[in-house]
């Protein structure tokens, strides 16, 4: 068979055209393969994210406010909430807050403790031996505070308390910013599984303690 002027015959032009758009189809799957393997996989990891967040716990999902006028005796009407998402710098802890208190009282601006209150804050760490070290440096950072005379803390009872978690103790204070006027305080501190919390209750002229271990409880109970 005679060749063109090219060196090539028809069909063996024909041929080769064939076989470099096989071989152009070939490399498009190849280059858009990675592309494909990434965007998959991309997806896969961003649904693990949102799965994984939806099991953070988060403190305003811990008591509602309805709650809390029932644990402290009296009308609220007041939210706050906060929340800070884990990242290197905060040693990637979850942390959110959510207090109740008297209408009109601002926590972040306040001079002064409420009438009653009640608040509660969740640390959610990566795993249970990051929550523990953290818990254990709360212990014995407020142990060491409570016995310092310059410390806010100074005179502050620290006591450990069973069946709460995997563990737990009690701060409890008192502060009168005025003559007969006097303010309770008591903060448990607790650890459960990956998580360190906190439950801060505030009582003018009344106990504190008790309303914090059954409001604990009830945080307790609400964290898997």
């Amino acid at each position: 068979m005679r060749r063109s002027g090219s060196g090539l015959s028809g069909e063996e032009r024909n041929g080769n055209e064939k076989r470099e758009k096989n071989d152009k189809a070939e490399k498009g799957v190849v280059m858009k393969s990675p592309v494909l393997l990434v965007l998959v996989f991309g997806a896969l990891a961003l649904v693990s994210m949102v799965l994984a967040d939806a099991k953070v716990p988060i403190a305003s999902a811990m008591l509602t406010e309805k709650d809390a006028v029932a644990l402290v005796g009296g009308p609220l009407g007041e939210v706050f909430r906060n929340e800070e998402a884990p990242e290197m710098s905060n040693g990637y802890d979850h942390s959110s807050t959510c207090g109740f208190f008297p209408k009109g009282y601002k926590i972040q601006e306040a001079d002064r403790p409420p009438e009653r209150g009640l608040m509660v804050q969740l640390h959610a760490m990566r795993n249970n031996a990051e929550a523990k070290s953290f818990y254990e440096h709360a212990l014995e950072g407020k142990k060491e505070m409570s016995q310092r005379k310059d410390s806010p803390l100074a005179g502050d009872i620290i006591v450990p308390l069973k069946g709460m978690g995997d563990d737990a103790f009690l701060q409890s204070s008192k502060v009168e910013p005025e003559p007969k006027a006097l303010y309770q305080i008591a903060t448990i501190t607790f650890l459960k599984g990956s998580v360190m919390g906190q439950v801060t209750v505030w009582k003018k002229a009344a106990s504190a303690d008790e309303i914090a271990k059954t409001a604990t409880k009830k945080v307790i109970s609400k964290l898997r």
